[in-house]
């Protein structure tokens, strides 16, 4: 049996919205905005760190060092060719077999913010360069900042995210949230959700979300787009720093992420699961937007590459805010 390590969790918070993150993973284990019924959860999370990181889901962890797939578990910089650790099939997803999701951050607790710290040493799961990295999380009254920030001692590639998984509606599920994505365009993919390097129009797809809409109006697994990949699972290509506005007129919250991150993944928990005590997790109770770097980036000409030069800190940030509609 796998001996994990014991988690703590931090609490930050303002009058309005209540935060917790967990040293291990520097993971958002719950976001509570105060409404006219009490305090709403508008993630969901795991009591006990065995089962979240057992299911396999990265549910509200921090992701490094790359999020998202790495074709063929490997990439080539400066004529040096690093072969990953692969996890996704042939595939490196969220940073390889043990990535930044279950390792215990160094803590340090200032003004109402949390800073978490790792060290990644040459060679983890395959990367080049010692990377320092360190997330601060800060709350300032309905809004939670998340800052990345890293340095390394060689050229290296780093491309970070956060993966919470949200419901601001009902236990029934997400289908009647609505979204609306700061996207014209998309990446598709081939049937290892690598992107083919295209990129095409959201205009007349199932991925059309510039004007708001509910996650359940285009929803179909039988055929069409999403059935190969079970739901939404898709790179957008951002036109600007405000990504994404959802709300749920059922449950009367709104929720706008802004970030300086070129890409969106939109995952509607097609495959989401665990149990987080009595309750048991299913498919689509939850989904994730996590700002990112396109998919495969380190490999795919055309795509912004996630290059971080030797002794040059590089910073980005994901900022969430909370409302009542």
């Amino acid at each position: 049996m796998k001996n994990y390590p014991k988690q703590t969790i931090y609490n930050i918070g303002s009058d309005c919205l209540e935060v917790g993150i967990s040293d291990v993973g520097a993971c958002l284990q719950y976001i509570r905005l105060k409404t006219p019924n009490g305090y709403r959860d508008m993630c969901l999370g795991f009591n006990s760190l065995q089962d979240r990181i057992e299911s396999e889901t990265y549910c509200g962890a921090v992701i490094g060092r790359i999020s998202n797939r790495i074709a063929n578990a490997q990439y080539t910089l400066n004529g040096q060719t690093y072969k990953l650790t692969p996890n996704n099939g042939t595939n490196t997803l969220h940073g390889g077999v043990e990535g930044f999701d279950s390792r215990l951050f160094d803590v340090c607790e200032r003004d109402n913010c949390v800073q978490m710290t790792l060290i990644s040493p040459d060679g983890d799961q395959g990367f080049g360069g010692t990377l320092k990295f360190t997330v601060t999380f800060c709350v300032q009254g309905n809004a939670l900042d998340v800052t990345f920030h890293a340095v390394s001692d060689s050229d290296t590639v780093w491309a970070p995210t956060m993966h919470p998984y949200f419901n601001l509606g009902c236990a029934d599920g997400i289908f009647d949230t609505v979204l609306q994505i700061n996207a014209n365009e998309y990446t598709p993919m081939d049937d290892r959700q690598i992107p083919t390097g295209e990129v095409a129009p959201v205009k007349g797809t199932v991925f059309d979300f510039t004007m708001p809409k509910a996650i359940g109006k285009d929803f179909d697994l039988a055929s069409g787009p999403l059935a190969r990949t079970h739901g939404y699972d898709h790179n957008f290509v951002l036109n600007g720093e405000h990504a994404v506005t959802a709300y749920n007129t059922s449950s009367g919250v709104k929720m706008d992420i802004y970030t300086n991150l070129p890409g969106l993944q939109f995952y509607s928990g097609n495959y989401f699961k665990g149990r987080n005590g009595d309750k048991e997790y299913k498919p689509f109770d939850g989904f994730a937007l996590e700002p990112q770097f396109f998919p495969n980036s380190v490999n795919q000409q055309g795509f912004k590459k996630p290059l971080l030069k030797a002794g040059e800190p590089k910073q980005y940030y994901i900022r969430y805010v909370f409302n009542n509609i």
